[in-house]
């Protein structure tokens, strides 16, 4: 499943917190346990509006998880200032990011060759 979020420069520095925490030993219960960040797990992609050629000044997250992950974890970056795309305007952006993402394989690939 692929999510796209709309993320207003007001938010952006909120979201980027979020999304670049430590992973961490926390007490709960009297037992120590490991709290991962799930966003780094998963894997994302960041993308300035402006570099995809959008006149808006605002920052697009692509990721792509399961149905669990975004469960357990959208409500953390949707936040005031952070729209979920969908419709005409996820499609856009979804075809933007993949080019960019496709682009940059393809360069890999020339760099060091095929397996």
């Amino acid at each position: 499943m692929i999510k796209i979020y709309k993320i207003e420069s007001k938010a952006f520095a909120l979201v980027k917190k979020i999304l670049d925490e430590q992973e961490r030993v926390e007490m709960v219960n009297n037992e120590k346990k490991i709290i991962f960040n799930e966003f780094a797990r998963a894997g994302y992609t960041m993308r300035d509006g402006k570099s995809m050629g959008f006149k808006e000044e605002a920052n697009y997250l692509y990721i792509k998880a399961d149905d669990e992950f975004f469960k357990k974890n959208e409500k953390r970056i949707l936040i005031d200032g952070v729209k979920k795309l969908e419709g005409a305007d996820f499609e856009k952006v979804r075809k933007e990011i993949e080019k960019e993402t496709e682009g940059a394989e393809i360069g890999m690939g020339a760099v060091f060759g095929e397996f």
